[in-house]
Parts: structure tokens; C-alpha cells; sequence
């Protein structure tokens, strides 16, 4: 694992939140917790994995069964959009693509709730081996086998326009590149003639991220468990939308590479049949500039502080990955 001077440090994404603890929550909360779990609750410490404050745990249930839930009132506004959102997709993926099944869903007053099957297992990535690699890339294999009704079902999102078209990312790498705004001192040092690169290949993002079939959107370590199987399952279903088939997978490459792996590994995959390897440079390139542009951000809160650290690594390893492939290192 390479370590540089100007390198921003890496996130224990295990250890990213401080959430309430179950007794913490009202309650009617509480209590509607148990009634969508089906039995009275012993719960588990909460998870510290994530960058909301909104309660996530798993519930022990008094007749042995566990399940895990989330709740969010108008406190961690995100996180109580993302619980509604995570329950209808879950509905409609109904376990597909590795995800959890769900198991309830409810209001409580201002109060978002959800509660779904809970997966034993490890958090890969910390650091990524092959073995978690290849289990995630399975996963992401399955996803891909989600039908096309289902993926319309889903989501509206594109993702060629959400991130693709981001006009701000693609004005952050403009600006980079033409010297309005300074080079973050934490990002791998590019030629100008490099950084004119990186911002036109953004440019084609757009292009290069059009695509029918389903995207998690948010494939972090801490939103993947690989389960006693060896089962890579995907959680977090809150940022999905329409695009291709590989992006999700191509957006760990940077951390399984930041970790030592040889990510040309799977550039035979399924997921990469017919994709143009500047259609991938695109797709890094454009989440440089949203990362760069995001982690200028208020830092005021602890909270906040960690999620800047996080969008800073993200948008290093990223460029790090691109500037190999691209030869510019």
C-alpha cells in the first residue's frame, strides 16, 4: 500500500459514525420497530459504519431471529429521504442483486422506518483482498441480471445525467485545468497538458455512462458484507439508478488498486465485454471532479469532517488510477 507525503489518510470505514442507540429512540419508535420485526427486541449496539447520525442496528429478537433496521427523523433529513427511497427499492428488487429482502416498512409521525433481513458477515475492503474482490464481482454479475422491468420499476434516474452531466464537477475540473482554482495539494500532481486531459475526458462521461440496466450508485465498503457463504451482498439501496452494468464494480478498482490489487484482473469480465476503456477514464475522471468540488464542503461537525476526508481519498485514489491507466505517472 503506497503512503506519500500530500496523501490524504485512509478512512476506517468501519468506523465512521456515531448513531443513537435503540433505547435512545422514542418510544412509539421503538415499539414500531418490533411490531415490523415480528417479536420483542434485544437490539445490538448500533453499527458505526456509514456518514448520517440516524439510528442503523441490527435487532436480536427474543425468539432468536435477528433482522436490522434503520430509523430517521427530520434531524438527519438525508438519511430519512434514504430510508423511503431504500424501501421501495428493496421492495422491488425482492432480494435480487444480492440485496436484503425486505422485511417492513413505516411512518411514525416524523419518523421513517425500515427494517429488513440482517446479513452476517465482514465488511470487505479493509484492505481488499482478491478473494473479496471476486466475491464482490459476483454480485455485481447478478446485478446485471436484474430484468428490465424490474430496473424501470426502480428508478427514473439516469445515471449518464446525474453524474455524467454533473455540471459542476465537470466546472470544478475546468477550473483545475485552466488555473482559476488551485490543484489540491492531496490529489496526484498533473502537466497542465494532463489536467486539460482529465477535464475533456469528463466531458465524455455523459457518453460513456448511458445504459439501461441497474446501478447501486454507492459501492463503498461499508455498503457491502460478504456473508458466511462468501456472498458479497450489497445494502444501502438509496442512490440507484439506470446506467451500465459496470460501473459499479469499475468504482472500486481505485481502493482494490490503492490496496495493491492488479485490477486488470477483471478487465475480461462479463461487465466489461465491448467497453471502451476511455468510457471507464470518463467515469473516473467525472468522479474526481465531484469529489474535488465536494470535499470543499462545510467541515464544521465531526461528522462532516470525516465525510470531507472520505470524498478527498475517494477523489485521490480515483485520479491515482486514472493517471496509471492514462500513463501520466
Amino acid at each position: 500500500m503506497s503512503t506519500g507525503p500530500l496523501e490524504p489518510p485512509e478512512l476506517d470505514y468501519r468506523r465512521t459514525a456515531h448513531r443513537p442507540a435503540f433505547a435512545d429512540l422514542p418510544a412509539e419508535v421503538r415499539a414500531r420497530l418490533a411490531e415490523l420485526a415480528g417479536g420483542g427486541v434485544v437490539a445490538d449496539p448500533p453499527v458505526t459504519s456509514g456518514f448520517t447520525l440516524a439510528y442503523a442496528g441490527r435487532l436480536a429478537l427474543a425468539d432468536g431471529r435477528a433482522v436490522f433496521a434503520k430509523a430517521a427523523d427530520t434531524s438527519a433529513p438525508h438519511a430519512r429521504v434514504a430510508i423511503e427511497r431504500e424501501s421501495a427499492v428493496l421492495a422491488h428488487l425482492a432480494g435480487r442483486a444480492t440485496a436484503p429482502r425486505l422485511v417492513g416498512s413505516a411512518a411514525v409521525d416524523e419518523w421513517r422506518l425500515i427494517v429488513m433481513e440482517a446479513v452476517d458477515g465482514d465488511m470487505p475492503g479493509m484492505p481488499w483482498t482478491t478473494a473479496a474482490a471476486d466475491a464482490v464481482h459476483r454480485a455485481c454479475l447478478a446485478a446485471a441480471e436484474v430484468p428490465a422491468d424490474v430496473v424501470v420499476a426502480l428508478t427514473a434516474d439516469l445515471l449518464a445525467v446525474d453524474l455524467g452531466s454533473d455540471p459542476v464537477a465537470l466546472m470544478t475540473l475546468g477550473s483545475l485545468a485552466g488555473g482559476v482554482d488551485p490543484w489540491p495539494g492531496w490529489l496526484v500532481p498533473l502537466a497542465a497538458h494532463q489536467r486539460n486531459e482529465l477535464a475533456d475526458l469528463a466531458g465524455h462521461a455523459a457518453a460513456a455512462l448511458a445504459g439501461t440496466q441497474v446501478v447501486h450508485g454507492d459501492l463503498r465498503p461499508d455498503n457491502l458484507v460478504v456473508d458466511r457463504t462468501g456472498t458479497a451482498r450489497m445494502v444501502d439501496w438509496n442512490w440507484v439508478s439506470r446506467g451500465p452494468a459496470w460501473v459499479d464494480f469499475v468504482g472500486l478498482w481505485p481502493l482494490m488498486a490503492h490496496h495493491g490489487l492488479d485490477v486488470t484482473r477483471w478487465q475480461g469480465s462479463p461487465l466489461l465485454a465491448g467497453v471502451d476503456p476511455d468510457a471507464v477514464d470518463a467515469f473516473l475522471a467525472v468522479v474526481v471532479g465531484l469529489m474535488v468540488d465536494k470535499a470543499r464542503g462545510d467541515d464544521s461537525s465531526a461528522s462532516l469532517a470525516v465525510l470531507r476526508a472520505h470524498q478527498r481519498f475517494t477523489a485521490h485514489t480515483f485520479l491515482s488510477l486514472l493517471a496509471g491507466r492514462r500513463r501520466w505517472t
